[in-house]
């Protein structure tokens, strides 16, 4: 059809979609029944009907088709449905947001996501003492990729990303430092290396260490490090950035790591990994990635939480 431009359609959309339509669509995605989807968000089967037809027909098409199981997505309904979930996302944080302002919290929600060295290098600690000082503060954090945090943030679900500077910066973002990084091994306290106020690189050799991440900064890391070494050791094909994951294989076995000192923190800090004495490997710093004006604007929300983390580097 000739009049089904974009500018069209989204002005259609605008004139007659409703949010229980959007629901409608994700709940028989979901469900794969249009009189289950309906029982779910509380409509009626004729009215659930009658809203698919009416999504569908501003739409330009159908989004589902009738087999002898239920409801599957047409090809226009899996192109189209995530970016229906993802339209209810700012809606869900603004209801978050005015729940906590009418509970009385004393400021706007602070929306973070980090990467796991982000949430165990800066925010385990920059947190508890931010909330120390701001007891009314309201923050919300989520463990992103480096991949999903720029989109985040210009799609206003994240307010600000805790990361490595990403290489090229995007126009109107900026990057502080804050913590300086590096990539260290690391073992379980009681292995015999531990107990070495030195260690070789044909005793570091002979042993099986973790392999890397497949992706990040881990397997250039790594190779260097074995470069160093002259060699490339046995390897264990479990990789994982969850100290959880590293020190549950490190725990009952003689293997060794290497990963961000700032990753491995906590677990060093409560003496259940140990820091071999070997020559750490320099890493971009971790640090705070935000919109400019956010930056430029001290009273926006997320200002006083940025100056914080900053401050602790100092």
């Amino acid at each position: 059809m000739p009049d089904l431009t974009p500018s069209v359609l989204f002005n259609r959309i605008l004139g007659r979609v409703r949010l229980k339509h959007l629901q409608l669509a994700i709940a028989i995605a979901d469900l794969q029944s249009l009189h289950r989807a309906a029982s779910s968000i509380g409509l009626s089967q004729p009215a659930a009907t009658h809203a698919l037809v009416e999504l569908e027909s501003s739409l330009g098409g159908p989004l589902f088709e009738r087999h002898s199981k239920g409801m599957r997505l047409t090809r226009l309904g899996e192109a189209i449905l995530p970016l229906l979930r993802a339209s209810l996302v700012p809606l869900q944080a603004v209801a978050g947001n005015a729940a906590l302002m009418q509970q009385g919290a004393g400021s706007a929600l602070i929306r973070i996501g980090s990467i796991a060295a982000g949430i165990n290098g800066l925010l385990a600690a920059a947190i508890p003492a931010y909330f120390a000082k701001h007891p009314d503060a309201a923050i919300d954090v989520h463990e992103v990729t480096i991949d999903n945090l720029l989109e985040s943030i210009q799609e206003g679900t994240l307010d600000l990303a805790i990361c490595r500077e990403p290489a090229p910066l995007p126009q109107g973002f900026e990057f502080r430092a804050a913590l300086r990084d590096e990539f260290v091994v690391a073992c379980r306290p009681r292995h015999p290396l531990a107990r070495q106020a030195a260690v070789t690189a044909a005793e570091l050799l002979a042993q099986r260490w973790l392999a890397p991440p497949l992706t990040g900064l881990g397997p250039q890391q790594v190779e260097n490090l074995f470069d160093d070494l002259g060699g490339v050791p046995e390897l264990c094909r479990v990789s994982s950035r969850s100290t959880e994951i590293i020190y549950a294989m490190l725990t009952e076995s003689d293997m060794l790591v290497c990963a961000p000192a700032s990753l491995l923190r906590p677990l060093v800090q409560r003496k259940e990994l140990a820091v071999l004495s070997w020559r750490p490997q320099g890493v971009g710093p971790l640090g705070v990635l935000v919109k400019t004006d956010v930056l430029a604007n001290p009273a926006h929300s997320c200002h006083a939480f940025i100056e914080h983390v900053l401050s602790l580097s100092a």
